[in-house]
């Protein structure tokens, strides 16, 4: 029998040292757990933060690229009213000279269609 009761104390302080070390993993697991949820919340503290610090930043970055965006429009627009009044400009002397000169441009005229005409039938 008292081999039976040594068996007994030895299986109960296996169950024991078992049951220490189950403890002992379980509190790491949970320490560790604590750990890394306090990182993670520090961690989205600070991108929270970075996220405050940025956006002045990027409001003006967006406010500079939209007015450059107007003002490229706005220059666009100014060109384009520029060259139809240029273009128009030259089509009203073109009329001026063709009343002011008529067989003269009628001259020009045929010149300059019967080059086309031979720039044209050289290709083909």
């Amino acid at each position: 029998m008292s081999t039976k009761s040594t068996v007994e104390k030895i299986a109960d302080t296996a169950q024991t040292a078992t049951d220490v070390a189950a403890n002992t993993a379980e509190r790491t697991v949970d320490t560790a757990r604590a750990y890394a949820n306090d990182a993670l919340d520090k961690a989205d503290a600070q991108v929270r933060s970075l996220r405050e610090d940025i956006k002045p930043a990027i409001d003006a970055v967006s406010a500079r690229v939209q007015d450059i965006a107007a003002r490229s429009k706005a220059a666009a627009a100014e060109t384009s009213a520029q060259a139809r009044e240029k273009l128009n400009e030259y089509s009203e002397r073109t009329s001026s000279y063709v009343a002011e000169q008529p067989l003269k441009s009628m001259a020009i005229a045929a010149a300059a269609g019967a080059v086309v005409a031979m720039l044209l039938g050289r290709r083909r």
